[in-house]
């Protein structure tokens, strides 16, 4: 279903008169230096908080993985590795003004779909789940959702489209002429 919803934007925009092509950007092994960035990060966070036992069970597990990564490979993975990722990574955009991939996996979990669970059982779960944004947030590039619609069940499905560092206006253009085409200020999914 979120496929379909990418497909459906692409389509849109080729209708639109913009030239739309599937390609993959060179990810290469850049989920090493988001892993050692996020429980690093989650680590250093912890140790400066006031009162690290008020944090939940969980956030102090992701703050221990962190603290058994060595200092060494946070630091590279958040300089040397960002560098590399970025310059590999952003190469789609010297023929690509913007990238559109699923928001999700799927449509919205349940509130507290991971709860009572560990650490790694919640970072293994969220990587598989968000795999689309997490990217980008690492390299810094601009990316917005965009809602396109609603699944069988009921749920919202959104896009996310991508921009060159710095091309927010793009962006914003794109996310424009969509909801020109598929207005979506007034659609709301049902409530139960």
């Amino acid at each position: 279903m979120v496929e379909q919803a990418v497909a459906e934007a692409a389509e849109l925009l080729r209708s639109l008169g913009h030239d739309v092509t599937e390609r993959d950007p060179e990810w290469g092994m850049v989920g090493n230096n988001i892993t050692a960035r996020f429980l690093g990060g989650v680590a250093e966070t912890v140790r400066a908080v006031p009162h690290p036992e008020r944090l939940e069970r969980r956030t102090r597990g992701f703050g221990r993985l962190g603290s058994v990564l060595p200092r060494s490979v946070y630091e590279k993975a958040r300089a040397d590795g960002r560098a590399a990722d970025a310059a590999r990574i952003n190469a789609i955009f010297v023929d690509h003004d913007v990238l559109i991939t699923p928001v999700m996996g799927g449509t919205a979990l349940p509130v507290r779909r991971w709860e009572g669970q560990g650490a790694i059982r919640t970072v293994l779960g969220m990587s598989r789940f968000y795999p689309y944004c997490v990217p980008w947030n690492h390299l810094g590039n601009p990316a917005m959702s965009i809602p396109m619609g609603f699944a069988d069940d009921g749920m919202p499905l959104a896009v996310q489209i991508i921009g060159r560092p710095g091309d927010e206006s793009t962006l914003l253009s794109l996310a424009a002429q969509l909801e020109a085409e598929r207005p979506w200020a007034d659609k709301h999914p049902p409530i139960s």
